[in-house]
């Protein structure tokens, strides 16, 4: 009787066992395959995600503030003597340089928008100081923004210059440096500025994803 009940409390042989460590691995390579695909689709649509909202913001940004551009609280007031002009402090393809009180802090002040190798840039400063226009002085809006160009257009939609061949520098005025305004003939003239920002995410071992957002901005204080 003692024989015959150890005999039917036998476990498994190893044969048996590793048939079934077998069949088991066989199912979680079978589930792998099959999650696998959704979760790398997952991951890059998270990805792609991230950068569009890394650019809608500072699209948004950008474009909110240059539509106020020629917004001077100082003229407003009676007194004359401390009336601004010249919205545009200096534009070119890849940068643009305004004026105004485009943050509403009750005060003038400019602003340039430009792109350097860590990401896309706003430099808020004083009007008229060198440091004001040059793009490692900026806040970082946005990284991983791999270009960022302008477009200038009059109140006849032409575009300016005309045509627009790039690099240029609407009337000679460089950055990095006070902007002069003997001649004022094209940046005066803009009416209408078109925005394009491309962003790029990249990841190791992944396809890199990058997003290009455009805005059609009319400026409202001619």
């Amino acid at each position: 009787m003692r024989s015959s009940t150890l005999r039917g409390q036998a476990g498994f042989t190893l044969v048996e066992l590793m048939v079934a460590m077998s069949i088991f691995l066989l199912i979680l390579v079978g589930i792998f395959q099959v999650f696998d695909p959704s979760h790398r689709a997952y991951q890059t649509s998270e990805r792609k995600l991230d950068v569009q909202q890394n650019a809608r913001v500072a699209m948004d940004t950008m474009a909110r503030q240059i539509r106020m551009t020629g917004y001077f609280p100082e003229n407003i007031d009676t007194d004359t003597a401390n009336d601004l002009s010249n919205r545009i402090q200096a534009a070119s393809e890849s940068a643009l340089a305004i004026a105004g009180d485009l943050d509403g802090s009750g005060a003038s002040n400019a602003f340039t928008f430009c792109l350097d190798n860590t990401g896309l840039r706003r430099v808020r400063g004083a009007i008229g100081t060198a440091a004001s226009y040059t793009c490692a002085n900026g806040q970082l809006l946005a990284e991983s923004v791999t270009a960022l160009t302008f477009a200038y257009f009059d109140s006849a939609n032409n575009p300016i210059p005309n045509p627009p061949t790039a690099p240029y520098n609407l009337d000679g005025q460089a950055f990095g440096v006070a902007p002069a305004f003997a001649t004022t003939t094209e940046r005066a003239a803009v009416r209408r500025i078109v925005i394009m920002v491309t962003a790029r995410e990249s990841v190791p071992g992944q396809p890199a994803q990058t997003y290009t957002l455009a805005s059609d901005v009319r400026l409202r204080n001619p």
